[in-house]
C-alpha cells in the first residue's frame, strides 16, 4: 500500500508544467538562444550537456560552430560552451547519449536542409570523449549510406534525432521515414564500436528493433509522430519523446511515450504546445529529464520521477 501511495504521489508530476532554463547573457553574447535538441549527464563535469539545433551567430562569422552547452544540476547554461577539438563546424546535432568508457556518441540529422541541400557536415556519427573542458573526436561515421543500402526502410532519405546505447548495441530513433502504417522506425546497429574504429558502417550492421506507432488526435484526426528523442531505462523500458516530422501535418504539441520490455506501448503526457526535443536520466537516476526547443525563445526542461513513468510495483 505504501508503494501504491508513493507512486501516486509521485505520478502527479506528470502534470507539472516545465520550467525555464536560465540563459547568461554573456553566453547569449556568442550564440543564438540554445534550442535544445538533447542532453546527457557528465560525471566528469557534474554538469548535463547539452546539444543544440544551432550555434555562434551568423554575424560574427560563428554560425554552427562545434560548440555544446553545459547545464548546472538547477536549470542554469554556463557562460563557456564546451568545444569539439579539431571540429570547425556542427551542423544540426539532434542526438546525444552516454557511450562505454565515459565517451558519448552524438548525431546530425542526417537530413537534407531548408535548401533541399544534403550536406556530408549533416550526417556524421561521432564518438566523443571528455579532455579537459573539451570533447575530442575519437570516431565518426556517416549513418545514412548503410541505413539506406540496408533496403530496410520504404525511403532512401532519412531524419535521425534520437541515439540510446544499450548492452553494447546503439539504438537509432527516426523522425522519418514511417512505415506504411504510420509507425516510427527504431534500428539497431551491431558492434558499433569497431565500426567507428574503422570509420565505416556496413548494411547488414543495421536492422529493425522495432516499429511504434506514435500517433495522437489532433483536430479530430489521427497525426502521425516521429522519434525525436529516447532513453532506455533501468527495468530494459524506452522512454520515447515524438513530435510530427518535418512537412507532415501538425500534432499540435509533442508527447512523451513508454514502450515497455514486452513491446508493448503507452502514452504517458502530451505537450500541448511545445516540443519536447531531449531525454536522459537525471544525475542521479531518479528522475526523467527532458528539454524543449522553445523556438529561439528561453528553453525549458521539467522533472519526472522515474517511479511516475515506470508505474506502481507489484506486491510481493
Amino acid at each position: 500500500m505504501l508503494a501504491l501511495i508513493r507512486w501516486f504521489v509521485a505520478a502527479a508530476s506528470l502534470l507539472g508544467e516545465p520550467t525555464l532554463l536560465a540563459v547568461p547573457d554573456a553566453l547569449l553574447q556568442r550564440t543564438t538562444m540554445p534550442e535544445p535538441s538533447g542532453l546527457v549527464w557528465s560525471p566528469a563535469l557534474s554538469r548535463y550537456i547539452v546539444i543544440s539545433d544551432d550555434t555562434g551567430k551568423k554575424e560574427s562569422g560563428t554560425n554552427h560552430i562545434a560548440w555544446l552547452f553545459t547545464v548546472s544540476r538547477e536549470g542554469a547554461f554556463d557562460a563557456e560552451p564546451l568545444p569539439i577539438s579539431g571540429l570547425d563546424k556542427l551542423n544540426d546535432a539532434e542526438a546525444i547519449c552516454p557511450g562505454p568508457s565515459q565517451t558519448f556518441f552524438l548525431t546530425t540529422s542526417h537530413s537534407a536542409n531548408k535548401k533541399g541541400q544534403d550536406k556530408v557536415k549533416r550526417r556524421r556519427l561521432y564518438q566523443l570523449a571528455l579532455s579537459g573542458r573539451a570533447l575530442k573526436i575519437v570516431g565518426e561515421l556517416d549513418l545514412a549510406d548503410a541505413i539506406t543500402a540496408s533496403g530496410l526502410l520504404p525511403s532512401p532519405s532519412v531524419d535521425i534525432e534520437a541515439l540510446s546505447f544499450h548492452r553494447d548495441e546503439l539504438y537509432i530513433g527516426l523522425k522519418s521515414p514511417q512505415n506504411a502504417a504510420g509507425a516510427a522506425y527504431i534500428l539497431k546497429v551491431r558492434d558499433v564500436l569497431s565500426a567507428l574504429k574503422k570509420g565505416t558502417l556496413a548494411p547488414s550492421q543495421v536492422q529493425v528493433f522495432a516499429q511504434v506507432p506514435l500517433q495522437v488526435e489532433q483536430g479530430g484526426a489521427q497525426v502521425i509522430q516521429g522519434i525525436s528523442d529516447m532513453s532506455f531505462l533501468p527495468d530494459g523500458s524506452l522512454a520515447l519523446l515524438a513530435n510530427s516530422p518535418k512537412k507532415m501535418p501538425h500534432d499540435g504539441g509533442g508527447a512523451l511515450w513508454l514502450r515497455k520490455p514486452d513491446g508493448s506501448l503507452v502514452m504517458l503526457r502530451r505537450f500541448v504546445g511545445l516540443k519536447p526535443e531531449g531525454v536522459t536520466l537525471s544525475h542521479d537516476g531518479k528522475s526523467l529529464l527532458i528539454v524543449f526547443d522553445n523556438d529561439r525563445k528561453q528553453p525549458l526542461w521539467i522533472h519526472i520521477p522515474l517511479q511516475a513513468v515506470l508505474g506502481p510495483k507489484s506486491p510481493r
